[in-house]
């Protein structure tokens, strides 16, 4: 529900397949020497260039984390597989938008406290307003 009116129903996997945000991936890269910072470089060029529009959404230390909305998931799997030698992928995960995640999104489409929320007259909280135009004198 989101401002009192009812926004979908649904299967869990139905929910996320139909309002999700696509899918995210996340990837450890190995360091060339152990002991030594791994180069992201490689991976962020690869992502972007391979997946346009993708977000990164976390980067730290070995880890880089991308959201993905314009993409088959096979595709995602085919093209990371494909050069997860290259790029020194250690490990990977695909998975898809949370539950969660969708629920924020229709929290988003909320409207604040102070917009103006028109109620039936005999909802709770309603209050019924006469609008009045000023009374202009005919005197001189």
């Amino acid at each position: 529900m989101v401002n009192g009116s009812f926004k979908c129903l649904g299967t869990i996997q139905h929910l996320k397949y139909k309002f999700g945000d696509g899918y995210v991936v996340t990837m450890k890269i190995r360091a060339a020497k152990p002991g030594c910072a791994p180069d992201l470089n490689a991976a962020e060029a690869f992502m972007e260039s391979t997946f346009p529009g993708c977000i990164q959404s976390e980067k730290h230390c070995n880890t880089l984390q991308y959201k993905i909305s314009s993409s088959s998931l096979g595709r995602i799997f085919q093209m990371v597989l494909a050069n997860k030698d290259e790029l020194k992928i250690e490990d990977y995960s695909v998975s898809q938008t949370t539950l969660d995640q969708v629920f924020v999104n229709f929290a988003k489409q909320q409207s604040r406290e102070d917009d103006i929320i028109a109620l039936h007259p005999k909802a709770a909280g309603a209050q019924r307003y006469i609008e009045a135009t000023p009374f202009k004198s005919l005197e001189k």
